[in-house]
C-alpha cells in the first residue's frame, strides 16, 4: 500500500488552487530575483532566480499528480477516502509516475540550489550533490516521508545559515527570508504528520503558502530599497 490521497474528502481540488497561486508567488519572487539581479549586479541573484523558477515547475508537476489523482477518485469511486494502491494509479500510465517523480526532484533541487547559493561549493561537489538528490529520489519513491524528511534537513540548513547572516548584519530582509525558510521547513512536519491525521496536510500547504507569501512580500521591499538607493547615488 501507498498512500496517495493525504487530504481529508473536504479539502478535495482546494490543494490545486493553494499549488497554482504558490506558482504565482514563486514566478514572482523568481521575476524580482532577475530585477535586483539588474540593480545589484551580483549573480547569485540569478541562482536564485533559477532556484525559484525550477520550484515553480515542481508545482507545476504536482498540480498534474493531483488533477490525475482527484480524477481517478472521482472516475471508479471506489479508490478509498485517504488510501489507495500504488499500483492502480500506475495502471493509469507513466504521467503520474514520471509527474511524481519530477515533483520530488525538481523540488529537492531547487532548495539545493538555494542550499549552494549561501554555502558555497565547488562545481564538481555541486554536481555530485545532484546527481545523489536523483538517486535518492529513485530511491524514495514512492515514499512521501523520506521526501518531506529530506525537505526538511534541507530548509533547516537554509534557516539557519539565513539566521546566521541575520546575526551578523542584523538586516531586516535576513531576518525575513530565516523567518520565511523557517516556516517552510515547518510545514514539512505537518506533511510527515499525516499518517497521524489527514488534516495535518491541510495545515502543511497552508503554512508553506504563508511562507512563500513572507518570502515574496521581503523581496518585494528588498527591491524597493535597492531602487532608492540607487536613485540616491545617482542625485549624488
Amino acid at each position: 500500500m501507498a498512500k496517495l490521497i493525504y487530504s481529508p474528502q473536504w479539502f478535495y481540488g482546494k490543494d490545486i488552487i493553494i499549488d497554482i497561486v504558490s506558482v504565482c508567488v514563486l514566478l514572482l519572487i523568481a521575476f524580482f530575483s532577475i530585477k535586483y539581479y539588474k540593480i545589484k549586479k551580483n549573480r547569485n541573484y540569478i541562482f536564485l532566480a533559477l532556484s525559484f523558477a525550477v520550484l515553480a515547475g515542481s508545482f507545476l508537476f504536482k498540480i498534474l499528480v493531483n488533477l490525475n489523482i482527484y480524477y481517478k477518485y472521482i472516475e471508479t469511486k471506489d479508490l478509498g477516502v485517504v488510501t489507495t494502491l500504488y499500483q492502480s494509479m500506475k495502471a493509469s500510465g507513466k504521467l503520474f509516475i514520471t509527474s511524481l517523480f519530477l515533483y520530488w526532484f525538481l523540488t529537492l533541487f531547487g532548495f539545493y540550489i538555494l542550499y549552494s547559493i549561501y554555502q558555497k561549493q565547488s562545481m564538481s561537489n555541486f554536481l555530485f550533490g545532484t546527481y545523489l538528490l536523483v538517486i535518492l529520489t529513485y530511491i524514495a519513491y514512492p515514499d512521501y516521508k523520506i521526501f518531506h524528511l529530506t525537505l526538511l534537513v534541507i530548509l533547516s540548513l537554509i534557516t539557519i545559515n539565513q539566521a546566521r547572516n541575520y546575526l551578523n548584519k542584523k538586516h531586516f530582509a535576513t531576518k525575513s527570508v530565516a523567518y520565511s525558510f523557517g516556516i517552510i521547513a515547518l510545514s514539512q512536519i505537518f506533511y510527515i504528520l499525516v499518517d497521524v491525521n489527514n488534516r495535518f496536510y491541510v495545515a502543511g500547504e497552508l503554512i508553506q503558502l504563508i511562507g512563500y507569501v513572507i518570502l515574496l512580500i521581503t523581496f518585494i521591499m528588498v527591491l524597493r530599497h535597492g531602487r532608492k538607493e540607487n536613485k540616491n547615488r545617482h542625485h549624488w
